[in-house]
């Protein structure tokens, strides 16, 4: 009788726990590789694959990042989020250099993780590419 008793408070004391009140960690280091894209401002786009490319996001545990591609940089900070049942990634870049932010804000780019596991961007909801990466 004692044991079901022990049990009982157990169970009660882990179901009770609500870990919904707690923002999701930040990730450990990350590093995410272009994968392909579909063209922006074309009725039907097609999936178009990259094998080779030296565009790279390189996230780490701090909450910073730094963008790569070929031999430009930009870094800034980064926040995990979980909406509208989605995982999001905000990039917030320290400088605006809108070569190489691709998205529809100067300054920030929002990506999500698709159903394959891919980060997925959202430049195409004002024309542009819509940007699919592999993490490594």
């Amino acid at each position: 009788m004692k044991q079901l008793i022990l049990f009982l408070l157990l169970a009660v004391f882990a179901f009770s726990c609500d870990f919904d009140d707690y923002p999701e960690p930040v990730s450990g280091n990350q590093k995410w590789v272009i994968a392909g894209y579909q063209e922006g401002g074309v009725s039907s786009p097609s999936y178009i694959s990259i094998r080779d490319s030296a565009y790279v996001y390189s996230l780490s545990s701090d909450g910073t990042f730094r963008k790569s591609i070929g031999k430009q940089s930009i870094s800034g900070t980064y926040e995990e989020r979980f909406e509208d049942g989605l995982r999001k990634f905000i990039f917030q870049y320290e400088s605006a250099n809108t070569q190489l932010i691709h998205s529809c804000s100067t300054d920030q780019e929002q990506y999500f993780l698709n159903s394959k596991g891919q980060l997925t961007g959202t430049w195409d909801a004002c024309d542009g590419a819509k940007l699919y990466f592999d993490k490594q």
